[in-house]
C-alpha cells in the first residue's frame, strides 16, 4: 500500500534554486484532468487490477475488497465531483454503468454496477454515492463482483481504448506495471469548504488565475501542485482594474468578480469551467486602492473587501449574491503595496494579509469579524509584482503565493501559520497584470 505525502516534495529552502516549470500553452482538450480519490467508502482497503484481464486494452482497473469479502453492494462513490453525461443498464457491455463528466474533456467510468443511484443529468460530488458494486454484464454471466474503473480524456479526439488514461487517487500513481496495487481510500465525504479563493475547479485545491498583457483571461488548473497547463477563459480583460476569484455563488467553484475601467464591480459565475454571462454587483469602485473576494463572514459565500482612496478598509458581505451595507474594518491601508484575503488560520473564516510600504508581509486574523492585531510572516516582498493567498495546497489553510521581480510564480507552503519555504512553480508573470 503506498498512501504517500503529496507535500513530500515541498522542502527547499527560501531562494534555492529550483526548476522552473514552464508556462504551457495548450489546447484545452489537453488541459489538467480532476484531483481522483479512490471510488470507495473512507477507510476501506480495495486492490486494483490491471493486467488481470483479457478483457483490458489500456489502462482500466478492475477493483475487489483486499479483505476477500463479499463485494456486491458495496457503496461505489465519485471520484471527483461532475455531471452524469453518460449510463447503460444491466444489457450493455459494461453492464449498469455510470460515467461522470468532469470538465475539459475528462471522465471515469464505474462500470458493471449492481444498482446505480444516480441517473444522466445529475451533478454529484466528490464522495458522494453512485451506486453500488456488481457483477452485470450483457456479453457474460457469471462474473464474479467487482468494479470495473477508467478514467478517461474524450476531449483527446482519440478512440476507445486510446483515450484512457492512466490514474492516480489521493495523488498516487496507479502501479501499472505491476498490474496490480493495495489503497485504503481517503475518499472520506467531508464536503470542501465553499466560499474559497482560486479554486475555479472545485477540487479542494486553489488554482491560478491570470490575465496577460494582451488581456487574455487563463485559468491553469492545479494539478499535483503544479500548473503545466492552462485553458482560455476570456479577452478584454486588459482595461479592468481590478480581477479576482472566489466562491461568490457558494457552489464550492470559483467565481470570477471584476472591476472594469467606468467603475462598475461586475459578477462572472463559473458555469461548468466558463464564465458566459455576468451580473453588475455595483458601481463607483474605480477609486479604490485594492478590491478582493473572499469568505470574511464564513458563511460559504466569499464577500467583498476593498480598500478606498482614502486607505479605508471595508467588508461589504455577500447578501444572496448581492452585497449589502458595509461595515469599516480598518484605516491606514493606502500605503499597502498588496493587500489580500483568504482562510490563513483555517477556521473557516477569510483573514486578511498584506504587504506594507517597507516590504513587510503582516497577516491579520479574522477575529469575530474584526482584525485587531497582526503577525509578521516576512520581509523582502516589496519588490514582487504580485502577491495572493489560496489553498494551494488543498490542506484548508491558505497558503502565499508571489510573482517576484523576474516573473518567477512561487508557492509558499502555510506551515504552521508560517511560510518558511518556496517551490517555483512557473515563470514568464513579469508582464501579468493580475495573477490571483
Amino acid at each position: 500500500m503506498r498512501l504517500r505525502s503529496q507535500l513530500s516534495v515541498l522542502a527547499p529552502a527560501v531562494g534555492l534554486a529550483l526548476a522552473a516549470s514552464m508556462m504551457v500553452v495548450v489546447s484545452p482538450a489537453s488541459a489538467a484532468g480532476p484531483y481522483l480519490e479512490l471510488p470507495f467508502s473512507c477507510g476501506t482497503s480495495w486492490t486494483g487490477n490491471s493486467g488481470g484481464s483479457n478483457a483490458h486494452h489500456n489502462y482500466e482497473i478492475d477493483w475487489n475488497l483486499s479483505s476477500g469479502a463479499e463485494d456486491r453492494g458495496k457503496p461505489v462513490l465519485a471520484a471527483a465531483a461532475g455531471t452524469i453525461r453518460w449510463e447503460g443498464g444491466e444489457s450493455s457491455a459494461y453492464g449498469n454503468y455510470l460515467e461522470i463528466d468532469h470538465g475539459n474533456g475528462y471522465s471515469t467510468l464505474y462500470a458493471h454496477l449492481d444498482t446505480k443511484l444516480a441517473h444522466n443529468g445529475d451533478a454529484v460530488a466528490r464522495g458522494e454515492t453512485i451506486g453500488t458494486v456488481g457483477n452485470t454484464d450483457g456479453n457474460s454471466s457469471g462474473i464474479s463482483p467487482h468494479l470495473h474503473f477508467e478514467y478517461r480524456n474524450r476531449g483527446s479526439g482519440q478512440s476507445w481504448p486510446d483515450y484512457i488514461r492512466a490514474a492516480s487517487f489521493h495523488g498516487d500513481p496507479f502501479d501499472y506495471a505491476s498490474g496490480a496495487e493495495t489503497y485504503v481510500s481517503q475518499n472520506c465525504g467531508a464536503p470542501r469548504p465553499t466560499g474559497t479563493v482560486s479554486d475555479f475547479s472545485g477540487d479542494g485545491h486553489s488554482d491560478v488565475l491570470g490575465v496577460d498583457a494582451s488581456g487574455y483571461l487563463w485559468y491553469y488548473p492545479n494539478n499535483g501542485l503544479a500548473i503545466p497547463s492552462r485553458l482560455q477563459l476570456g479577452y478584454g480583460w486588459g482595461t479592468f482594474k481590478h480581477v479576482m476569484a472566489a466562491d461568490f455563488s457558494g457552489d464550492g467553484h470559483a467565481d470570477v468578480l471584476g472591476v472594469d475601467a467606468s467603475g462598475y464591480l461586475w459578477y462572472y459565475p463559473n458555469n461548468g469551467l466558463a464564465i458566459p454571462s455576468r451580473v453588475q454587483l455595483g458601481y463607483g469602485w474605480g477609486t479604490f486602492k485594492h478590491v478582493m473576494a473572499a469568505d470574511f463572514s464564513g458563511d460559504g459565500n466569499a464577500d467583498v473587501l476593498g480598500v478606498d482612496a482614502d486607505g479605508k478598509l471595508w467588508y461589504y458581505p455577500n447578501n444572496g449574491l448581492s452585497l449589502s451595507t458595509r461595515v469599516q474594518l480598518g484605516y491606514g491601508w493606502g500605503t499597502f503595496k498588496q493587500v489580500m484575503a483568504a482562510d490563513f488560520s483555517g477556521d473557516g473564516h477569510a483573514d486578511v494579509l498584506g504587504v506594507d510600504a517597507s516590504g513587510y508581509l503582516w497577516y491579520y486574523p479574522n477575529n469575530g469579524l474584526a482584525i485587531p492585531s497582526r503577525v509578521q510572516l516576512g520581509y523582502g516582498w516589496g519588490t514582487f509584482k504580485h502577491v495572493f493567498a489560496s489553498d494551494f495546497s488543498g490542506d484548508e489553510h491558505a497558503d502565499v503565493l508571489g510573482v517576484d521581480a523576474s516573473g518567477d510564480l512561487w508557492y509558499y507552503p502555510n506551515n504552521g501559520l508560517a511560510i518558511p519555504s518556496r517551490v517555483q512553480i512557473g515563470n514568464g508573470w513579469s508582464t501579468f497584470p493580475f495573477v490571483m
